[in-house]
């Protein structure tokens, strides 16, 4: 499965309300599932609760697969528990990029 077990790096890139507030914290997460039709990912929270993550938000999601590491901006659909944990439903804006190491 494509990205599944990746661990994935969170981070809020702007906010979309005016008077939003804007996020500066990396958060872990480990992606449980890509649904490559609907460009979605599913990811699991490894650390914060998930009122830390903003439904009002674009955020930059670095993927860490060891293989092909990629980047992707999108915004946060839903975020719910279930026995998998904390999961958040990522919705990818304008697909995948190379991520360009420093």
């Amino acid at each position: 499965m494509k990205y599944g077990g990746c661990t994935a790096k969170l981070r809020m890139d702007r906010v979309i309300l005016e008077d939003s507030f804007f996020d500066e914290t990396e958060y872990l997460c480990k992606i449980i599932a890509y649904d490559e039709e609907e460009e979605t990912l599913y990811l699991v929270s490894e650390e914060a609760e998930l009122t830390c993550y903003s439904l009002d938000g674009i955020y930059e999601c670095s993927i860490e697969d060891p293989k092909d590491p990629v980047v992707c901006k999108g915004i946060l659909k839903e975020r719910y528990w279930n026995k998998a944990g904390r999961v958040m439903k990522f919705k990818i804006q304008n697909g995948f990029y190379k991520k360009v190491l420093n």
